[in-house]
């Protein structure tokens, strides 16, 4: 038979289990009454506290804005002083590793799962990501699974990183490429 006609065998398949997928309700669910209504403004350590209850490591001094959507906090770990702007979606079907001093900026989207093309019910595939410290990630990347940012290094606004980033460069496009080095004038501090 020919398996694009055949649509019962080609049927999505969840491999969440039930204990996974409550989990994930239950966070949806304080997501949208305990941490989305707080003021951007304010409130910086409840926001900190709700995604650390839920499995999240969070550094010190961590400015998470309300409206930024975290998939799964079991799945984020963030150092020292990292800034999640408006509207970032971590999509961390994987493990996101933020290291200190990031700033991710608006609507940039982290996505650490994906669907295998090369079949047609498209199971979920997943990859880890990597941002290393001091990197900046300016409005609305999107960065793939699989990828590595190194350290300093900064990727341009609406640029799309399918690759691993060079340290202390400037990146940018589509798909995200080097540009220049990235210099830095006053003395770096870790």
């Amino acid at each position: 038979m020919n398996p694009v006609n055949d649509f019962g065998s080609l049927r999505y398949r969840n491999g969440f289990t039930a204990t996974a997928k409550l989990r994930r309700w239950a966070w949806e669910l304080v997501w949208l009454l305990a941490f989305r209504p707080t003021p951007r403004w304010a409130l910086h350590g409840w926001r900190r506290f709700l995604l650390r209850s839920f499995g999240a490591r969070v550094g010190t001094g961590c400015r998470i804005a309300p409206s930024c959507r975290i998939w799964a906090p079991w799945n984020l770990v963030m150092g020292e002083y990292v800034a999640l702007g408006d509207g970032v979606d971590c999509y961390s079907m994987d493990r996101i590793t933020i290291g200190s001093k990031v700033a991710v900026s608006q609507r940039t989207f982290l996505c650490a799962g994906s669907h295998d093309i090369g079949s047609l019910s498209r199971p979920l595939i997943t990859g880890p990501i990597v941002i290393e410290d001091h990197v900046w990630i300016a409005a609305e990347c999107f960065v793939h699974p699989n990828v590595v940012i190194r350290e300093g290094a900064v990727i341009g606004a609406r640029s799309v990183v399918v690759k691993e980033m060079p340290a202390w460069s400037v990146c940018a496009g589509h798909p995200c490429r080097r540009i220049k080095d990235r210099v830095v004038k006053e003395r770096r501090h870790a």
